[in-house]
């Protein structure tokens, strides 16, 4: 067996200044429906323009709980507690007739005392705005961003209400009631399902061993995000940005990788190829890599925008998928569509990846996978914990977390 040598890096410390990530466009106010006038000698006519919602109706909303980087506590729809709150998230049930796209909508959220919420960062009359796509179909759901804080104390006990607004019209509401005290936790996967297709492999990839070792060193730090591959590359994240890398990884990706440690930046997510692709993301939205040129066209545009880049992935072909918090984009139609069909089931996407030959797409609601090795499956259902970043290649090895600590592999 050739040898590596293991590098291993703890969490920087002495914050810097990100150079990459541009400021966020300030929400707008709502505007009144668009309305175009013809005049005669004899008459006015009005005629209005059909909007983009027109063709959408949102007929339920559910609230969950969940952690500030989105992580299920309470699915949508089931008993909310006052000791458990974090951050209330609505997922909108609706239909579709006509897709629409980077739709802003509003919300308004009262508290039981008929009061609403709002501060420094809100729209006029509103609590938030937040831009969201619609697909054509029945039964279809989408998640919002959540709102409230970390400390759990910002929901007191009783009955809250919460609207979608857009346009100056109000769109749907529901009243959610926060009970007294807490519960104990529900199994782990309740309300979280499982749903795709596996194949045969053949186990023949290279042992990571010293990502594995470092990991288990790392003991209750964890792992948060990592990324593998077939021959002798890996790299395994935990906490902010303390890592372990294979002296096999491209040079140029362990210097990104060392620096942004030395710098105190936060290694939000990773991918490498034994071919010889790979991308580090850091923060919200900075970046390094060698990616195809697709790819680095998409990854300037998110970070012009000021999205925040949550997941990317290249294969050995050089296929790829991004996943923003408003966005997600691939390379191949096959995977888009895979992409498209595991939001409308599971609600929004955390991360994506994709190998030459399978996908995972981990979401709010469940995991959607195609064409991976029937033990990674396995290993998807049998942890005590939501799956939200999978790493993995088509023989066999993987690597799966939470996002934050709780981890398990084969590599």
């Amino acid at each position: 067996m050739l040898l590596t040598v293991a590098i291993i890096g703890v969490q920087g410390v002495g914050a810097q200044s990100t150079i990459s990530k541009p400021n966020k466009p300030k929400p707008t106010k709502p505007s009144k429906p668009t309305t175009t006038t013809t005049t005669t000698s004899t008459t006015r006519i009005h005629t209005n323009k059909k909007d983009a919602m027109d063709f959408v109706t949102i007929t339920g909303i559910k609230i969950g709980n969940v952690t500030y980087d989105g992580d299920m506590l309470t699915y949508y729809g089931q008993p909310l507690y006052e000791k458990e709150m974090k951050y209330a998230k609505p997922q909108l049930t609706y239909n579709c007739t006509k897709s629409a796209n980077d739709i802003t909508l509003y919300t308004k959220i009262y508290r039981p005392n008929g009061t609403m919420i709002t501060n420094s960062s809100s729209p006029t009359g509103y609590t938030t705005s937040d831009e969201t796509d619609f697909y054509s179909g029945t039964d279809k759901t989408v998640v919002l961003p959540g709102w409230g804080s970390d400390d759990g104390n910002y929901y007191d006990s009783g009955t809250w209400r919460w609207e979608i607004w857009y346009k100056g019209k109000k769109l749907a509401s529901t009243y959610f009631t926060v009970k007294p005290g807490g519960t104990a936790p529900a199994p782990a996967h309740t309300g979280f399902e499982f749903y795709g297709t596996t194949r045969d492999y053949t186990d023949n990839a290279k042992a990571l061993s010293y990502i594995t070792k470092t990991i288990k060193e790392w003991g209750d730090n964890g792992c948060r995000t990592g990324a593998i591959t077939e021959a002798e590359r890996g790299v395994a994240i935990y906490g902010k940005n303390g890592y372990c890398y294979t002296g096999a990884c491209p040079d140029g990706m362990k210097d990104a990788i060392k620096e942004y440690n030395d710098k105190n930046y936060r290694i939000a997510d990773l991918t490498v190829t034994d071919s010889g692709w790979w991308c580090v993301v850091w923060n919200d939205n900075g970046y390094r890599g060698h990616m195809p040129d697709k790819m680095t066209e998409a990854m300037k545009k998110f970070n012009k925008d000021g999205e925040e880049i949550w997941s990317v992935s290249i294969c050995e072909n050089g296929n790829w998928s991004i996943i923003t918090n408003k966005h997600w984009d691939a390379s191949h139609e096959t995977d888009k569509a895979n992409l498209k069909r595991a939001y409308e089931k599971f609600g929004t996407i955390r991360s994506c990846e994709v190998t030459n030959k399978g996908i995972v797409i981990c979401c709010d609601g469940g995991v959607y996978y195609k064409d991976i090795p029937t033990n990674v499956e396995t290993a998807l259902k049998e942890q005590d914990f939501h799956p939200k970043v999978v790493k993995f290649t088509d023989s066999g090895t993987y690597l799966i977390t939470d996002g934050d600590k709780k981890r398990a592999w084969y590599m």
